[in-house]
């Protein structure tokens, strides 16, 4: 498994995601993905599956001080007082005593950014959780972010060849954080694009480990993905014994649409 290190935050580079997976189906993937060797499991409040994650956790043969784990506050729940109720659910329902990373997973204008964040870091300082992030922020909002709150280390937004996010990758290499990449495969998008499926015949790999290679050997990236089988998982996973091209890297980049979201909801705060 390949980290992410700074002094500050060690986490693996390669996540397991959980949204839309419920109940047993969600205990099932996530024990087969922390068997597979992963040890980085992200879910949210709004995916209603932290119960069935804990359950995972708690019953897999992994420690879980050897777990990455990462939950999220929904966009109506950033008041102070909302944010300490709800994650205080959230630890019940995740059945543990801290998280490892809490994001802000979508900004609210209505609440101020500085109660949201303050609210975080009085989290923090209580050990209830390890590590505050946030969430789909534009660059104009991540700085503020970091501004309020220095000690912020990443900002998880949609991120797969067809949407290369360049100004965010560029801002968190001078802030000292790191990006993570959710829908990388794009809701399996990616198996449908020929330059892709050509790469992957001349790797011996699928579509699937091209495209996650390709972001997990970027510096400053961090990758979430999600499959619901062992097989997929397996192979989501088998993708550390083997390296892209600087040519092939390069034309993945050549692939960005830059406005090609698979995830829009009327919401998003307007790109920069």
């Amino acid at each position: 498994m390949e980290y992410w290190d700074n002094n500050q935050i060690k986490i693996p580079k390669l996540g397991f995601g959980t949204s839309m997976l419920k109940g047993a189906e969600a205990v099932s993937a996530i024990q087969t993905a922390l068997e597979a060797g992963l040890r980085h499991i992200d879910t949210a409040q709004i995916y209603f599956n932290e119960e069935a994650v804990g359950t995972a956790i708690k019953e897999s043969s992994i420690s879980r001080e050897n777990i990455f784990l990462t939950t999220k506050i929904w966009k109506d729940s950033l008041t102070a007082e909302r944010v300490r109720k709800t994650f205080h659910e959230s630890l019940n329902q995740l059945q543990t005593d801290y998280v490892d990373l809490l994001l802000v997973h979508w900004p609210n204008p209505e609440v101020p950014l500085e109660e949201t964040l303050g609210a975080f870091e009085d989290l923090k300082a209580e050990n209830k959780i390890h590590h505050i992030g946030v969430s789909n922020f534009t660059c104009d909002l991540l700085k503020k972010a970091k501004e309020i709150c220095p000690d912020l280390v990443t900002n998880q937004v949609e991120y797969h060849p067809l949407l290369f996010q360049k100004p965010l990758l560029d801002l968190v290499d001078k802030q000292g954080i790191f990006l993570t990449a959710y829908s990388p495969l794009m809701r399996g998008k990616v198996f449908k694009i020929q330059q892709i499926i050509n790469m992957a015949d001349r790797y011996k790999k699928s579509s699937g480990q091209i495209v996650l290679r390709w972001l997990i050997e970027q510096k400053d990236v961090v990758v979430i993905f999600k499959a619901r089988d062992k097989k997929h998982i397996e192979e989501n996973i088998d993708i550390f014994n083997f390296k892209l091209e600087p040519q092939d890297r390069e034309k993945l980049f050549r692939l960005n649409k830059n406005r090609q979201k698979v995830i829009n909801p009327p919401f998003a705060p307007q790109w920069d």
